[in-house]
């Protein structure tokens, strides 16, 4: 049974995240009876981040559509910053196994962006990983490095050497698919060095990629002793992740000669990829069975073979576009369900939830960032001498005003509104005199006759390590400050 304590429950679920990555024995029993034990403590949170756990165990076996769906309906339904986080990584994961890999990079880097560094490093470091792999699958000229170097940092942070492995197994594939040889025959040792000293044992899918990686740099005989382990004894955290080593192990059959080796391999592949219902690797066998018929001469059965493989993918990819397209429009459905909820009806621009996604958004990119908060002066006379209507209209007016600057701007409630800024407190205090210039400039007669806007701003930049609500109380004394040294004006620090 799992602890029962609110620290404890997350721990737990900590520790799910992490053993994903090694073993799937008994983690759906885990994590039922984790969802159980947190929800008799009254722990929504951990309760929910082990409903998505169980949704993750369905992404890696094939039920991508139950593992969506049970994501979005988090997302629909919960409040809790982390929860949303899980729920955005869960459908990059299932989209990007259906193969709509752009939608699948926007949902990770959300749920990238949502996490603060306050929250577990194991959830940043799995979420990093996520996100370097969906980067990297885009089929893009240009490797991109930087995503698995920052998605290491978290891993090593974390202090769970599964999560080490998964990065270093992931860099070391992307590596081989993209070319650099050299560099996945480095990641592989680092993996295997790594496996050794801490006693893990590699998946199915790390082993598959240092076969891999042995055959093309020249050690098929080593290459098929791992892969053979790994088919025998290796734990695996994917439904086609045997099916994918058996794959490996017919090429390494095909190169050494032994085509009737290859061939049962890969007739037992086909048989594997039917139990789990692993359309993929089955329409992989088939093409790699042709190919093996072809090398001895059996030309009739090689066409015959490409034939329906050839049949086998177009279902498949028919299936995968039906899938895809209920997929876009529950997306669609969902963007607009969040449009709603993040944006004010009145002024079109975000409400205070928004503001929050966005300055997580800046302060993830690493750069400077200025929030500035702006007060419209004497707005409640404006609202008594003129009328609400003409309130709400000036409102309306400030708020385009405030969105064609640089940066965001949200509305914080009332008459004040918040910017958020990827610069320093110079540059932000250049912009804000820039706004309120422009605000006081605009031509309120055509509102109302006799109508006159102004308004009020302080801006800071956030310091390194600050609590951001620090800054915004900051920015909020500045504003004060500039209310009582006679409004219409801008105050800095």
């Amino acid at each position: 049974m799992p602890p029962t304590s609110l620290g404890s429950l997350l721990a737990e679920v900590e520790q799910l995240v992490v053993d994903c990555y090694t073993s799937h024995d008994g983690l759906a029993e885990r994590t039922a009876a984790l969802i159980m034990a947190a929800e008799a403590a009254g722990d929504r949170r951990s309760a929910d981040l082990a409903r998505l756990i169980a949704a993750e165990l369905d992404n890696r076996n094939g039920r991508v559509p139950e593992a969506v769906e049970t994501a979005r309906t988090m997302l629909g339904t919960s409040d809790d910053r982390l929860v949303r986080a899980k729920a955005h990584a869960i459908i990059a994961g299932g989209v990007w196994r259906i193969g709509d890999s752009a939608t699948a990079v926007r949902h990770s880097l959300r749920s990238v962006r949502m996490l603060q560094p306050e929250d577990p490093i194991t959830i940043r470091a799995d979420h990093a990983i996520i996100l370097a792999v969906l980067i990297n699958d885009q089929g893009l000229d240009d490797f991109e490095t930087a995503e698995f170097a920052a998605a290491q940092r978290d891993a090593e942070a974390s202090g769970q050497p599964a999560l080490e492995i998964a990065n270093l197994n992931n860099w070391a594939w992307y590596s081989y698919q993209g070319g650099d040889l050299e560099t996945a025959a480095a990641m592989v040792e680092r993996m295997r060095a790594r496996a050794e000293t801490t006693g893990q044992q590699l998946n199915s899918s790390c082993a598959d990629t240092v076969a891999r990686v042995l055959l093309e740099t020249g050690r098929p005989e080593e290459a098929g002793e791992v892969i053979q382990e790994a088919i025998t004894n290796a734990p695996a955290t994917d439904s086609d992740a045997v099916p994918a080593a058996l794959l490996t192990l017919a090429e390494i059959e095909r190169r050494q000669g032994d085509h009737a080796g290859a061939v049962r391999t890969l007739l037992r592949c086909r048989e594997l990829a039917a139990e789990h219902n692993r359309q993929d690797a089955d329409a992989e066998a088939l093409r790699a069975l042709a190919g093996c018929y072809a090398d001895i001469g059996d030309f009739e059965s090689a066409y015959r073979t490409m034939c329906e493989f050839h049949e086998r993918w177009e279902v498949m990819r028919t299936q995968q576009s039906a899938v895809a397209a209920r997929f876009a429009h529950a997306q669609f459905a969902l963007e607009q369900a969040w449009d709603v909820a993040e944006r004010d009806p009145l002024t079109g621009l975000g409400n205070r939830r928004r503001c929050e996604v966005e300055l997580t958004a800046a302060l993830a990119t690493g750069g400077p960032v200025s929030v500035a908060l702006l007060d419209l002066d004497h707005f409640k006379q404006v609202n008594d001498t003129f009328s609400h209507t003409t309130g709400d209209e000036v409102l309306r007016r400030v708020a385009g005003l405030l969105a064609a600057a640089p940066g965001f701007a949200g509305r914080h409630g009332g008459e004040e509104f918040l910017m958020v800024f990827q610069a320093g407190a110079a540059e932000a205090a250049e912009h804000c005199a820039a706004l309120r210039a422009a605000v006081e400039g605009h031509a309120w007669g055509e509102v109302a006759a006799g109508l006159a806007v102004t308004t009020s701003i302080g801006v800071t930049e956030i310091r390194p390590g600050e609590d951001r609500k620090d800054a915004l109380l900051r920015a909020d004394d500045l504003l004060y400050a500039a209310k009582r040294a006679g409004r219409n004006q801008v105050k800095t620090l």
